[in-house]
């Protein structure tokens, strides 16, 4: 099985893992919105980081999941 097909997987039948997706879908609008922006201020380029952050806190914990489906510690 492909990691493709593993996340495809996993999105049907994995909450934790859907929840995680969605909210780094989410994330990644903001920081779209955010990054067309000509100019960011103080708090925007604060925030700007803080994105980042969290998408990546949430790529690894996604990435981690799709290790234990791997390893077969987690069935689909």
């Amino acid at each position: 099985m492909t990691e493709q097909e593993i996340i495809e997987k996993l999105m049907e039948t994995n909450e934790e893992f859907r929840s995680l997706k969605e909210k780094h879908a989410q994330l990644e609008e903001r920081l779209e919105e955010l990054q067309k922006k000509v100019y960011l201020t103080v708090e925007e380029e604060v925030e700007v980081k803080a994105i980042k952050r969290q998408k990546l806190e949430l790529k690894d914990k996604m990435n981690e999941i799709i290790s234990k489906v791997k390893r077969g510690e987690i069935q689909l």
